[in-house]
């Protein structure tokens, strides 16, 4: 039996891959050292990307809506002004915020302080404590706090090393971050150019109906990504504005913190309220424990009104993920990215739903048909 050059390439293809993934299997903690590896090389250039595609919503905004780019010529100028401005607006607000938040957040934790070293009812939880428990005064007054201390920091070399430790992991966090916005301004600014030799790539190694496949599901992912940062930033802000704003007329403290807070959590689908109602209830409840009464039924209020009419005429039907679904993908994206793993799970588990719909569809219709 002859075998055709097709034939034999793709048998060699398969033993290729075969013997690839059986070395893989056989020598699992070099591999995914190596991927680990290559993660953290590739580290800046990944969150350049994510740092790119969230200025890209609002730069093409500007664009489209401030310059009408489609019908000027001088796209150059026009792309540097729209990036420009995208960042200005973009770092502005959050210095706006944390300018904001700063003091009273400091004003909060002093209060706090206060608060709690004048609780005069600690004297009767102590002497319950002593009737269920009985000789823990003493207990407390023996407790070498010196020996705990040695005990638990060690000595001064491993507590220097420890501030050395986290400070550096501090300073490698920020340089990372500084290094995926210098990226993401190169991507921004000639984007198509980069486009155009991803395809012009892809084209030299793959067939033209692979090559026209993965540029469906790259807008499929860049229209679902885009849909949603847009709708969830949107619908966060005006949320936690009127969170803000219904805590400052009843008089709650902390409420620019809360609105803020209400506001981050909120790009958490189904998850991110229950984080402020518990930190915001301990908040509130510390200088008047009514005050956490009051914030429950304000909360209460405001998601309610967010998830019936805010969420749907803002996101809408962006997503397209059933609740089941966006729930799972918001728990295993946390488990592995954490808060960031969160935010893009939904989309992402959305494109990935819409393609697993259209593939389930396409087989049903190829079984009719046959």
């Amino acid at each position: 039996m002859k075998i055709d050059k097709k034939t034999r390439r793709q048998i060699i293809e398969l033993i290729v891959i075969a013997g690839i993934v059986l070395w893989c299997v056989f020598n699992y903690k070099i591999f995914f050292h190596i991927i680990n590896y290559v993660i953290k090389l590739i580290m800046p250039l990944i969150v350049g990307i994510a740092i790119a595609f969230i200025i890209n919503v609002l730069m093409k905004l500007i664009e489209v809506k401030w310059f009408k780019v489609d019908k000027r010529k001088n796209k150059k100028l026009i792309r540097a002004l729209s990036l420009t401005i995208s960042l200005v607006i973009i770092f502005g607000a959050i210095g706006l915020v944390l300018f904001l938040i700063i003091p009273e957040f400091i004003e909060a934790i002093a209060s706090i302080i206060k608060n709690i070293s004048n609780i005069d009812w600690s004297s009767g939880i102590a002497s319950k404590i002593e009737n269920i428990f009985p000789g823990i005064k003493e207990y407390i007054k023996n407790i070498n706090v010196q020996s705990m201390l040695n005990s638990t920091l060690g000595s001064t070399k491993d507590i220097v090393t420890t501030i050395v430790s986290v400070l550096s992991g501090m300073a490698s966090k920020i340089f990372l971050i500084f290094m995926g916005i210098i990226i993401a301004i190169y991507i921004l600014a000639d984007k198509e150019n980069l486009v155009r030799q991803t395809k012009k790539l892809l084209k030299a190694f793959l067939p033209d109906e692979k090559v026209n496949e993965l540029g469906n599901i790259v807008k499929l992912t860049n229209k679902t990504f885009s849909s949603f940062i847009t709708g969830q930033c949107l619908d966060a802000i005006l949320t936690g504005f009127e969170f803000f704003v219904i805590l400052s007329i009843i008089k709650i403290p902390y409420a620019l913190i809360l609105g803020v807070l209400f506001s981050v959590t909120a790009l958490i689908p189904y998850i991110g309220g229950f984080i402020t109602l518990a930190i915001g209830a301990i908040l509130v409840s510390v200088s008047n424990p009514i005050n956490a009464l009051w914030y429950l039924i304000v909360f209460i209020v405001v998601q309610q009104f967010d998830n019936n009419f805010t969420y749907p005429k803002i996101v809408g039907n962006a997503v397209g993920l059933p609740a089941l679904w966006a729930l799972v993908a918001v728990l295993i994206g946390g488990s592995i990215s954490g808060f960031a793993g969160m935010i893009v799970s939904i989309p992402l588990a959305s494109v990935l739903y819409t393609l697993l719909k259209d593939f389930v569809n396409k087989k049903i219709d190829d079984k009719k048909q046959k």
